[in-house]
């Protein structure tokens, strides 16, 4: 009994070929499914028991590790990654060769534009497959819906989380290890989703630092000591010209304690972030405030049996939103429009994964509840009716279990798998999905990957909050079929990626702006291409070309007409470039970035035209026909250290301009400020700059 219960501590080394440790050097156990991140000496530790285990090591710019080893005390296990082969320019790649957006680390993000801070979201709005809508607060994945997107915090659900202007990342990256971005077609653990999966994996360190982070739209410190992160920031962002009063104050904090070892401990983790979002416009008579929250806390826990790894776990999440509107002219609605409301939602969710090697299977159980208070305008050519709105939705109790099995050798890596869920007044529903990949040779890799997909609750998000609320769905789920086919192909340059990808909608479930629950149906196809090319050949230079060309379209219950919805695009083009320069302990991070949009369809029934030729003019689009005309942006971004220190504090400065030749010929539609701010960055330049002390 005592040798099953008799761990060993393994301590990794991992360096470079001229000694330097190599920080967040990513250190996997194959067998119990043990990750760790090495820190900024290089150095990582990982508990197992005795016996024989195959290990992968991965840095960024350095081939693949891969050991095995045998444990049968402590021990330390240095190890030197190579880089990334250089002949005359050539890179050394594979078909194995991950997207940079499907896993970065917080230095690959640093590297990217950013707006106000280093921001997630504009990090992901650039990414292949990504449309962004209504700025940053919604992004389409590979034509699935916004309401299809998940977002954690060490698995807690954030909602809204990029809903505040879109120019401020909920979580501090200073204090998180990696962010996962998932694509569409999701294996069955993660959820009912065929959106995209946004992770933040808080840091694991193991000795003390501080960062201090100032900065023109928000500043903040984050504290790391041996199994514990804590920071805190407070944010202001006001960045609109010609608008009386327009912008968001934002405040977050978030953390992490870890108990025990790799093999058997427990994590806390919590996150709380509030913003209160201004709009004032005298011109068109709008003022508009809004007031959001999200805040969550999680317990996961984590217990090695033999060779199945238990990971059992608790977590919550509330997100509230509370809209006050003082407008003196009426919008251009139709006949309906909530002005004041005040709603919460709240989940409760307890799981238990079992990890046993090639098998992955677990178990959830979720607790939901929602409300909407508020004040609602019924308006009529003849009449205008106040009342109150009042709406408790009953706790839905939601229970899912899950399925996967993986394979993997040398030319196939493959998932399959599913999961069985329970939603009250639904019954259970079956949802299978899968994942085949061939890597034909060193140079070509084929993939095909989908499935049915259902999701029982949603969020929904637009300021004004006419077409706001949470709800877990009463009528139908949302539920999708999804296929996703692609080819991978490595040059002596670099590496390419084609994905097409096809969706349909039989259930797509919606809210009027009345908050009837309706049933329609939606579909969605495309195409996305990612090419990425790396050299170091005179200077270490990557540059990231995608393009995405989509068509999506929904149908009304009740309607014959496929309208097309917000999110649709005929085509985005982003090209991203960045190189590095370094010298001994330096290292300076320039780049641009150019996006280019066409094909989007008007936010809502009123727009607003406005050209240096035409002047103003408002355009009735009844018909969803009317289309926004093409703009390119384009942004340029800088990241160097300062030459000289403060006291034990060394110095890093950023800098980025935002589309950095504006045009004014955009659209605009004066009922919603959500369009305003969807075409911000088309209609004025907006720069940051961040100051960091790293202790």
């Amino acid at each position: 009994m005592l040798f099953l219960l008799l761990s060993y501590t393994v301590e990794f080394r991992i360096i470079g070929e001229a000694g330097q440790p190599l920080s967040d050097a990513f250190i996997y156990v194959k067998e119990i499914g043990v990750r760790a991140y090495t820190d900024r000496r290089g150095k990582a530790r990982v508990e197992l028991k005795e016996g024989e285990y195959h290990v992968l090591l991965q840095a960024l710019g350095y081939r693949v590790g891969r050991l095995k080893i045998n444990v049968s005390g402590d021990t330390t296990i240095i190890f030197t990654m190579k880089p990334l082969t250089f002949f005359l320019g050539e890179v050394e790649v594979s078909p194995k060769t991950r997207s940079a957006y499907e896993s970065s680390e917080p230095r690959f993000l640093e590297a990217m534009p950013f707006v106000g801070d280093q921001d997630v979201g504009y990090f992901i709005s650039v990414a292949p497959g990504v449309v962004p809508v209504y700025g940053l607060s919604y992004f389409s994945v590979r034509g699935s819906s916004p309401f299809e997107n998940l977002i954690t915090y060490d698995g807690i659900p954030l909602f809204n989380a990029f809903s505040y202007y879109g120019m401020y990342t909920p979580i501090n990256v200073d204090i998180v290890r990696a962010v996962k971005f998932l694509r569409g077609g999701f294996t069955p653990e993660v959820g009912n989703l065929s959106g995209s999966l946004i992770d933040f994996q808080s840091d694991e360190p193991d000795s003390f630092s501080a960062i201090i982070r100032v900065s023109r739209t928000n500043s903040g410190v984050a504290l790391k000591g041996r199994n514990w992160v804590l920071s805190g920031r407070i944010g202001l962002f006001s960045p609109l010209k010609g608008i009386n009063v327009i912008g968001t104050i934002t405040g977050d904090v978030s953390g992490k304690y870890s108990w025990g070892n790799s093999l058997r401990g427990v994590s806390f983790s919590f996150v709380a972030n509030r913003s209160v979002n201004s709009y004032q416009n005298a011109y068109r008579g709008l003022f508009y405030t809004s007031t959001i929250f999200n805040g969550g806390a999680a317990l996961h826990g984590r217990y090695a049996l033999g060779r199945l790894l238990l990971k059992p776990g608790i977590v919550y999440s509330v997100s509230t939103f509370r809209s006050e509107d003082l407008s003196y002219r009426l919008p251009y609605v139709t006949d309906y429009y909530i002005f004041n409301a005040d709603t919460r939602y709240g989940v409760g969710r307890a799981y238990l994964d079992v990890d046993a090697g090639n098998v992955i299977f677990g178990t959830e159980t979720q607790v939901i509840n929602s409300s909407i208070y508020g004040v609602a305008l019924d308006i009529s050519d003849t009449s205008l009716v106040i009342y109150l709105l009042q709406h408790a939705y009953p706790t839905k109790v939601f229970w899912g279990n899950y399925a996967k099995y993986r394979y993997e050798d040398e030319h196939t890596l493959s998932e399959v798998g599913g999961r069985i869920d329970f939603f009250p007044g639904m019954g259970f529903r079956f949802s299978p999905s899968g994942f085949y990949k061939y890597y034909l040779n060193t140079r070509w890799a084929f993939k095909v990957q989908g499935g049915l997909y259902r999701q029982f609750f949603t969020s929904i998000f637009a300021f004004p909050p006419s077409v706001f609320y949470y709800v877990p769905v009463e009528r139908s789920e949302i539920e999708s079929y999804q296929v996703l086919l692609g080819a991978e192909r490595t040059f002596p340059w670099g590496i390419a990626e084609l994905t097409f990808f096809g969706k349909y909608y039989p259930r797509f479930t919606y809210m009027t702006p009345r908050l009837e629950e309706k049933v329609g149906n939606l579909r969605s196809f495309g195409m996305d291409l990612w090419v990425r090319k790396e050299s170091k050949v005179p200077l270490p230079i990557t540059a990231d070309v995608s393009l995405t060309l989509m068509n999506s379209r929904i149908r009304y219950e009740g309607d014959t007409v496929w309208y097309p919805t917000p999110w649709d695009v005929n085509v985005t083009l982003n090209t991203t470039v960045f190189g590095y320069i370094r010298k001994g302990g330096w290292e300076v991070v320039l780049g641009s970035n150019v996006a280019f949009y066409y094909g989007r369809p008007f936010r809502g029934i009123i727009s607003h035209w406005r050209s240096p030729f035409y002047g103003e003019e408002f355009v009735l689009d009844s018909t969803h026909a009317l289309r926004m005309p093409p703009y390119a942006r384009v942004d340029i971004f800088w990241r160097s250290p300062i030459p000289f220190k403060l006291g034990p504090f060394s110095l890093d400065v950023s800098f980025s301009v935002i589309n950095l030749f504006p045009r004014k010929d955009v659209t605009f539609d004066p009922t919603n400020p959500d369009a305003d701010l969807a075409n911000l960055t088309a209609s004025y330049p907006i720069s940051s700059i961040v100051l960091r002390a790293i202790y």
